[in-house]
């Protein structure tokens, strides 16, 4: 599983509850990394170049970040 550190990503950084024995300038908040299935291939054969260009995370207003009803 391949993630990225979210820190500065809106509903991902507030995804992982912090650690109580790290001060706040050491939390590291991480996601994982969605591959698109039309980048799959570009993800397995590639070059390195191409598979560092899809180590992204998605654009935060994709997601739905609201409390559960």
């Amino acid at each position: 599983m391949l993630t990225i550190n979210a820190d500065g990503h809106p509903p991902m950084s507030r995804m992982q509850k912090p650690d109580s024995r790290r001060s706040p300038e050491m939390q590291d908040k991480r996601s994982v990394v969605p591959i698109e299935l039309a980048d799959v291939d570009a993800w397995l054969y590639g070059s390195v170049d191409e598979a560092q260009r899809l180590v992204r995370l998605p654009a935060p207003e994709l997601f739905i970040a609201a409390p559960a009803a």
